[in-house]
Formats: C-alpha cells, sequence, structure tokens
C-alpha cells in the first residue's frame, strides 16, 4: 500500500506540474541532435542531406511515461549561404499527444572567413491531442465521460548562431506566439534556449566537443552540461549532465561517410530514478551527396 501511495503521489505531482505549465518540449540527450532540433539557425553544414531518425523513451518502466518519434532533413548550400531543414514530431506524454511540423529556413553571413552569423526561422503546425475519453472525471459522486479533444494551430521559431574559428554560440525561441501566460493544456508556451559550444584537440586523432545550454519555460529553467570525445570523426562517446534530471551517457559511430548511429542513456539523479529503469535515446543519420553526377546522352552523340 505504502508503494502504491507513493506512485500516485509521483503521478499527480507529474500530472499537475503538466496541467499547471501546459506541454512542455522534451530536451534531447544525444548533444550532437539538441542543437538542431531547436534552432532553426543550425544545421550540419557538411554539404550533405542529412535525415535524421530519432526515438526517445524516457522513465523505462514508468505508465504512461512521454515518448518521442523524430525526423529531421536538413541541407545547407555552401555556394549560396543558405539552408532548408524539415523537422516532423510525434510526442506522447500520458493521455497526451503533440505532432508537430516545421520548415525552417537559415541564411549565414560571412564577416571574414573565420567568422560567420546565421539567422533562422520556422514555420510550421503543431496538433495536440487530449484523450480524455481514457480518464475518469467526477461531478459529486457520479462518474462523467468527456469526449477526446484535439486542436490545430499554427507555429513559429526563429534563432541566431555565431561561429568563430572553433567556437560557436546560439540563442533560440519555439512556439514564440504563445507568452507563458497565456498558455493553456492546448496552447505550447514559448520556449527559450542559449547555448556556447567549443571544438578542440586534445589528443592525435582525437577531438573534443563541449557544450553548455540553458533551457527556460516560464518558471522550469534546466541547465545541460557535454562533454563529447571523438577519435578519427569515426567513434564518439562522452558525458552529459542535466539540472535536476539526469545523468548523461552517449556514444555513437559514424558506420561509414553516409550512415551513423548514435546512443544515449539517461541516468535519473531526481526521485523519479526510484520508480524507472532510465531514458534511453537513439538515432540513425543518413547522408547523401546532393551533387548531380553528369552523363552522355546518345542525343548529343550525332
Amino acid at each position: 500500500m505504502k508503494a502504491i501511495r507513493i506512485y500516485l503521489a509521483i503521478l499527480a505531482v507529474f500530472l499537475f506540474r503538466a496541467g499547471s505549465m501546459a506541454q512542455s518540449d522534451l530536451l534531447l540527450s544525444n548533444s550532437c541532435m539538441n542543437f538542431i532540433a531547436y534552432n532553426p539557425a543550425h544545421l550540419s553544414m557538411d554539404g550533405m542531406i542529412n535525415t535524421h531518425l530519432l526515438t526517445r523513451q524516457q522513465w523505462i518502466g514508468f505508465p504512461d511515461a512521454p515518448s518521442l518519434q523524430k525526423i529531421g532533413v536538413d541541407y545547407f548550400a555552401e555556394d549560396r549561404n543558405m539552408g532548408f531543414k524539415f523537422n516532423f514530431m510525434n510526442l506522447a506524454a500520458g493521455k497526451e499527444i503533440t505532432r508537430q511540423a516545421s520548415l525552417s529556413y537559415m541564411y549565414r553571413v560571412a564577416f571574414s572567413d573565420q567568422l560567420y552569423l546565421g539567422l533562422g526561422m520556422s514555420a510550421g503546425l503543431y496538433n495536440r491531442f487530449i484523450r480524455f475519453s481514457e480518464l475518469v472525471f467526477y461531478d459529486g459522486n457520479e462518474p462523467l465521460i468527456k469526449p477526446d479533444e484535439s486542436y490545430l494551430r499554427p507555429d513559429f521559431e526563429f534563432g541566431f548562431e555565431v561561429q568563430w574559428k572553433d567556437f560557436s554560440a546560439g540563442m533560440a525561441a519555439n512556439h514564440i506566439t504563445t507568452p507563458s501566460r497565456e498558455a493553456t493544456i492546448f496552447k505550447i508556451p514559448v520556449h527559450n534556449h542559449l547555448y556556447v559550444s567549443y571544438k578542440t584537440s586534445v589528443a592525435e586523432d582525437i577531438n573534443m566537443n563541449a557544450s553548455v545550454s540553458w533551457h527556460q519555460q516560464a518558471t522550469i529553467r534546466m541547465i545541460q552540461l557535454d562533454a563529447r570525445f571523438v577519435y578519427r570523426n569515426i567513434v564518439f562517446g562522452g558525458l552529459g549532465w542535466r539540472s535536476y534530471d539526469a545523468m548523461i551517457i552517449h556514444a555513437g559511430m559514424n558506420i561509414s561517410e553516409f550512415i551513423g548511429i548514435a546512443y544515449a542513456y539517461d541516468i535519473g539523479i531526481t526521485r523519479f530514478s526510484n520508480y524507472n529503469s532510465g531514458t534511453h535515446e537513439f538515432m540513425l543519420t543518413f547522408r547523401f551527396n546532393p551533387r548531380q553526377q553528369t552523363y552522355l546522352s546518345p542525343r548529343f552523340l550525332d
């Protein structure tokens, strides 16, 4: 009975926080993916078309825990100093489901051969679906059944990123049309993000990517620290820490120039960790060379 009371108390706190703060976007644990997920000004600048497939299952073993599936495609055209990104996300948390699709445009301004400013904006739609039919409400002693509800709303984001040598810093704001004071269970409130990252060589063939990021939604504020070590741009591994939430272990490998895999595991540092076995996050990346191949047509041989 004590375990049941504890579980109900934790569930009540979780649902109260979700209801009072409205929907909150999940932060990703793969540090190589986090910036590109929420900043329209951040793209993979490798000359390739990059497709990212990501799934995240939070709080394994906890009923109705959040789960996320995401697909993203991005491309930066070096000769035009601009890029595009498409994101689709499906997030389920308890009896709430959020689906979001957005298209981003980014333009890069070059001040020198080492100093760049990227400006990005994003527009799209999100759908909030609440399965009220799976919940029971009471009017006095009488149970009430409420029908499911679904809302479709426009969504906008903007951001910028400064790159200087191996240093970068950025800022992004998501869901900018809904101030926190106007947020409801159907209106996602504005999210703000700031980050700084640095890349340096620590040994022969080994680079380190370190970053610190700050995330804010209304009164909820979180800091995430990450350090990732990359060997010959083939294998990487590292550690992270997210305030009031988890320690993070992440690792991955570029199987070839065109295929990469990444995995992250969150070790909970809150009281929730006593009732779940952690959070798993997997990501697959496929890269395609957009350069057109020339060929000879028989029409031009006569």
